[in-house]
C-alpha cells in the first residue's frame, strides 16, 4: 500500500490514516510507536518494537548541534531552534540519516508505504517536524520531558 502524502504539520490521526493505520488498534499503534522511535516515554521503554536507539532524536541533536545548519537569517538566534530556522538541506540530510539508521523492520514499513531513504520521505519529515516543534523554546516544559510530540497523540490538538 502506497501511503498518501501528509504535510509535516498534519495531526497524528491524518498521518495514521495516510499509512493505513487505525488509532486505537493495538497492533497499528505498535507500528506507529516503532516508526516514531521514541524510547523516552516510560510506558514504551519495554515495548518490543521500540528502538534501542532513537534515530529521529539522534538526527535532531546532530542537526541542531551544528549552527551551520541554520538559515543565514537565523544565524544569531539562541539554541532550541525551530524546524523553519533550519536550512532545507539540513532537514533533507537528517531524513536520509534517519532512514539509513532505521532498524530493518522500520525500513520495511517505509518500503511498504512506498517511501524510501531520500529527502522526499514525508513520514520521516513528519516525525522530525514534530520533534522540532515540541523541543523548541516555545515548548520548554515538553522539551524538558523529552516527550517530543505527546500532544500529537491527542487528535483534538494541533
Amino acid at each position: 500500500m502506497t501511503a498518501t502524502y501528509v504535510p509535516p504539520s498534519a495531526l497524528k490521526s491524518r498521518l495514521m490514516t495516510a499509512l493505513g493505520l487505525q488509532s486505537g488498534n493495538p497492533s497499528h499503534e505498535a507500528v506507529y510507536l516503532a516508526v516514531k522511535a521514541c524510547p523516552f516515554r516510560r510506558e514504551f521503554l519495554q515495548h518490543p518494537l521500540t528502538h534501542s536507539k532513537a534515530e529521529c532524536a539522534t538526527a535532531y541533536e546532530a542537526t541542531c548541534g551544528d549552527r551551520a545548519n541554520l538559515r543565514p537569517e537565523f544565524s544569531r538566534v539562541a539554541d532550541k531552534f525551530t524546524y523553519n530556522q533550519m536550512k532545507e538541506s539540513a532537514i533533507d540530510n537528517a531524513i536520509i540519516q534517519i532512514y539509513r539508521n532505521a532498524q530493518p523492520y522500520v525500513r520495511a514499513w517505509y518500503d511498504s508505504w512506498g517511501v524510501d531513504g531520500t529527502s522526499s520521505n514525508f513520514i520521516i519529515r513528519w516525525f522530525l517536524y514534530h520533534l522540532f516543534r515540541n523541543r523548541d523554546a516555545r515548548n520548554d516544559r515538553k522539551a524538558k520531558s523529552m516527550d517530543f510530540h505527546a500532544d500529537d497523540d491527542d487528535e483534538d490538538s494541533e
